[in-house]
Parts: structure tokens; C-alpha cells; sequence
């Protein structure tokens, strides 16, 4: 959409929009007032980082955002009545067995995958890697979800760098994705482990890793992150390794909605899943990159997992790069090549049961960003 300014985006509007997020508020439910005055300061237009020039797209954000926001802090007011922070440990131990147990299971299941992967890596050029492989998480709770996880393998079929192995993680779907995988020709680049029990998608990427750990025996290996309702340009796969040669580490790219819907319109406008919140960085460095769009340097990042105390999609990306880049020193880049194609929830009532899924989440990583309360291992299991 054409632009008529760029809107001011001061540090005082950053530290008002994380009013209420210390620990001592984490527990706290936002009232209906603390509601109003959020939905009033995100629909401004002052506060976003670009203004539409058509009038009637700036009055339809203004509109959504206000949708976005009421959705937003009541997931976080439902996570205050609920439970707050008790049994958010256990939860995650729990978690933590489901994924020990799927990767026992399947560490020696698949040895042509295991195989093709070791072949890859083995034949890299001196500098660098020419070793791809993709984490794919699926919960799938209809045909329609099979179908997207369908359309994402074809998707992935038809790189121009076509990867060399793909695991797809069910996270313990309600309708068998079985159907899905008959889209992946190469039967041998293929691993489909199905959890016991519903973890998250956190919790299904750090299977993945673990496989992907153990098989590549030291090798290095790009690993691309992505969802089962997305689609990557045909050129993701290159453009990820390319850019992690040039500096391994996390990589995120651009993520565009798949359609022209207003909620489209909306996410591809403010970017929601791009992860564009830098601070006083160089150009390129990110705070975060999406797990949609994603891909990591296996050497680069060690030992680390994703947190599985995040049993919901969204922030478990944020805390992995902040971990990562705190602990050891690896910064999230953008690659504006790497361009995925998303399918959001159409309509009002979906945008706002999206923002209901954050704000319920949002505790948790404020949880997480507290070590007095949740410390984070730098080896989970």
C-alpha cells in the first residue's frame, strides 16, 4: 500500500507499550479498562511504524487494530483466571519426556533419510555447506489442514535447491496426515514422527533438531524452519543458504500473506510475522525471526531447543533468538530473499482469536524472561 509518511516510532511509545509487563504484573488480568486504553494507544496511527495514504485502509487498520488488541489482552486476562504461572513447570516437564521419547523412537527409524543427509553434508565445498534439511510441525484438526500441510510438501518439492531430508513432526493431530505425505515423492528424504501426546510446535521443532543433531554427526547442515499452513517461494531454500554462509546463525525472511484479504492486507502492512523489531542494531539484524519463516546453522546454535513451556504457537521463536543471542552471541539476520507465503485466518473473529492466542501466550515468555521464576537450561532434557 502506498505511503503518506513514515509514523514516529520513539522509544517512550516502545516503553509505554510494555507497561504492565513486569513480573509482578505477569499474573495480574488486564481489566476491560486496561483493555480500552490498549486498543485506544495501538489504533493510533501516530504509533505505527508506516500510515496507509488511502483513507479507507487507515480507518480499516485503525479498525483491526482495535480488534487485534481487545483479543490480545483478553487471552492474557484468560491465562491470569485460569492458572496463571502454577503448573507451568510440570507442564513442561511433561512436554520434555514426549520429545526424549519421540526422538528414541525415531533416532534410528529412518536411516535412508539419516543416510541422505550424511551423504549431503559430506560432499559440501570446503567453505561453507550445501546441506539442507526442513523442520515441518503439523496439528492437523481437519481435511482442509491436510490439504495445507499437502500444498506446503509440494511446495517444498518445487525449490530450485530442493532439500535434502524433511521431517514432519504430528504433534498428535485429531485427523491423520497420512494423506498429505503421498505429495513427497522421494519416499527416502522423507521421516514422519507422530508424538504420543500434543506438545506444541516448540516442543515438535526440537525432535526435529535432536534428529537432525544426531544424524549429521557433527557435519553441518542448514536447517529451515516453516508451518503447515505456509508456502515458501520457490527460491526459500536457496536463499537460506546462501545467507547462512555469508553468516551462519538464525535466519528470517519476509512473510507475506497468501491472499488479499483485509486481515491479509493487515499482517503484510504492520508485518506481524516478520519480526522487524530491531533497537540499536546494524541493518539486517532482527530481535527475532518468525519460526514460519526460520532457518539455523546446526553448529552455530549447539545444543540449544526450543522451550516447550510455549504449548501454543507464538513467542517461542522470540525467547530462542534472545537466548541464543544472549548465551552465545548468535544475532537473528533478514534475508529478504527468503520469502514465505502464509494463510491467515480470515475476518475479524479470526484476527482476533489470533491475537487471543498471543496474549495467552505472552505470559509464558514473560515467565520465561524472569530466572528467579523459570530458569532456562542451556540443554533442555
Amino acid at each position: 500500500l502506498p505511503l503518506t509518511r513514515q509514523a514516529p516510532r520513539g522509544r517512550w511509545v516502545v516503553r509505554r507499550a510494555l507497561a504492565n509487563s513486569s513480573q509482578d504484573d505477569i499474573a495480574r488480568a488486564p481489566t476491560w479498562k486496561d483493555t480500552l486504553k490498549g486498543a485506544i494507544f495501538w489504533a493510533n496511527p501516530s504509533h505505527w511504524d508506516k500510515v496507509p495514504a488511502s483513507p479507507y485502509w487507515r480507518f480499516t487498520f485503525i479498525f483491526l487494530k482495535i480488534v487485534g488488541t481487545i483479543g490480545g489482552y483478553r487471552g492474557r486476562a484468560a491465562f491470569a483466571r485460569r492458572s496463571g504461572l502454577k503448573g507451568l513447570m510440570q507442564k513442561r516437564d511433561e512436554a520434555l519426556g514426549v520429545v526424549q521419547m519421540a526422538y528414541e523412537f525415531s533416532v534410528d527409524a529412518f536411516p535412508a533419510a539419516a543416510e541422505r543427509l550424511r551423504a549431503a553434508a559430506s560432499a559440501t565445498p570446503w567453505a561453507g555447506t550445501d546441506c539442507v534439511a526442513v523442520i515441518l510441525p503439523n496439528y492437523a484438526r481437519s481435511k482442509q489442514e491436510v490439504e495445507e500441510l499437502r500444498a506446503t510438501l509440494l511446495a517444498l518439492q518445487a525449490q530450485k535447491r530442493p532439500p535434502d531430508v524433511v521431517i514432519v513432526v504430528d504433534d498428535h493431530s485429531p485427523v491423520s496426515a497420512k494423506d498429505a505425505l503421498k505429495a513427497w515423492k522421494d519416499s527416502e528424504s522423507l521421516a514422519f514422527v507422530q508424538l504420543w501426546k500434543n506438545v506444541g510446535p516448540a516442543g515438535a521443532r526440537s525432535v526435529g533438531l535432536r534428529l537432525l543433531r544426531q544424524w549429521a554427526r557433527g557435519m553441518d547442515v542448514v536447517v529451515c524452519l516453516t508451518d503447515s499452513d505456509a508456502a515458501p517461494d520457490p527460491g526459500w531454500t536457496e536463499a537460506m543458504l546462501k545467507a547462512q554462509n555469508m553468516s551462519p546463525g538464525i535466519v528470517s525472511g519476509p512473510t507475506i500473506s497468501v491472499d488479499r484479504s483485509h486481515t491479509g492486507r493487515f499482517h503484510d502492512h504492520f508485518g506481524n510475522l516478520n519480526g522487524r523489531w530491531t533497537w540499536d542494531d546494524e541493518k539486517d539484524v532482527l530481535l527475532y525471526g518468525c519460526t514460519c519463516n526460520f532457518s539455523v546453522d546446526l553448529n552455530s546454535i549447539g545444543d540449544a531447543e526450543f522451550d516447550p513451556i510455549f504449548s501454543r504457537p507464538g513467542f517461542e521463536d522470540i525467547e530462542f533468538c534472545w537466548r541464543l543471542r544472549e548465551e552465545r552471541g548468535v544475532y537473528t539476520r533478514y534475508c529478504d530473499d527468503a520469502k514465505m507465503f502464509h494463510q491467515y485466518d480470515r475476518g475479524p473473529v479470526g484476527l482476533y482469536k489470533q491475537f487471543w492466542k498471543y496474549g495467552h501466550t505472552a505470559p509464558w515468555y514473560l515467565c520465561t524472561a524472569f530466572s528467579k521464576i523459570i530458569p532456562l537450561p542451556r540443554r533442555m532434557g
